[in-house]
């Protein structure tokens, strides 16, 4: 059962790090459409609306977040992080980190379906009392919630950002200056099937930046992608 009014919507404002100044934003954010139209005169609004205002604020402070904290993050690694710390999955994932399921104010069809516990409902929740803390209180509410309930999968976004990936930083950078990619292409595979050797060079519109090899093919395309990094830095290989 949901936890209603008074001492257990309390502890939910404990665990958001807010106490609402309009209760109705915080109900209605529990509020799924289910309950809505079971319970009409009980629940005049549903959190779907919420849900709207929460997905873009939640958005733009995790935005914000990455832009203070990663400097040297371009467009491209920024957006992906930012998409990995807000899809269904990390949202739903932090929505029992706090609890959230309990205190959903479902129907009943829903409630007996499981859906108090399913990724789309936690994930739609969140986002809608992301929407009240954000109306209730302005964007710090909202910044405390993600510096605190969103530590781990911060670290965990950041982490695998951060992991040494030639090819992929030189897929950003030549995205950036170019609009387009480069391309891999295999010189040479050599030495028998549990021994071989890749040579392979890395081009861009029919001009070759570098060339690496290995015993894998992905490590010869690391290799070379590493080394067309090492020229761009050098400015051997300027943008257009």
């Amino acid at each position: 059962m949901p936890d209603g009014p008074g001492a257990a919507s309390r502890s939910l404002e404990e665990r958001l790090g807010h106490s609402f100044a309009d209760p109705a934003l915080l109900r209605a954010a529990l509020t799924h459409p289910s309950y809505a139209a079971e319970h009409p005169a009980d629940a005049p609004h549903d959190n779907q609306r919420l849900e709207y205002l929460g997905d873009a604020a939640l958005g733009l402070v995790a935005a914000e977040h990455l832009l203070l904290t990663q400097p040297g993050w371009h467009e491209g690694r920024l957006t992906k992080v930012r998409s990995r710390l807000t899809n269904e999955a990390a949202l739903a994932r932090v929505a029992r980190r706090i609890g959230l399921g309990p205190s959903l104010l479902l129907g009943r069809g829903e409630d007996l379906s499981g859906g108090r516990d399913a990724d789309s409902t936690l994930a739609d929740a969140l986002e809608a009392v992301i929407g009240a803390l954000w109306l209730d209180g302005g964007p710090e509410p909202v910044r405390n919630l993600f510096r605190t309930a969103f530590d781990d999968l911060l670290r965990e976004a950041v982490d695998a950002a951060t992991e040494i990936n030639p090819k992929g930083e030189l897929q950003e950078w030549t995205q950036r200056n170019w609009q387009d990619h480069p391309d891999y292409v295999l010189l040479s595979a050599d030495g028998p099937p549990h021994l071989r050797h890749y040579r392979v060079a890395v081009t861009h519109r029919g001009t070759v930046w570098a060339e690496g090899e290995g015993t894998a093919l992905r490590r010869a395309e690391s290799a070379a992608a590493a080394l067309a990094l090492d020229r761009i830095r050098r400015g051997d290989i300027p943008p257009p």
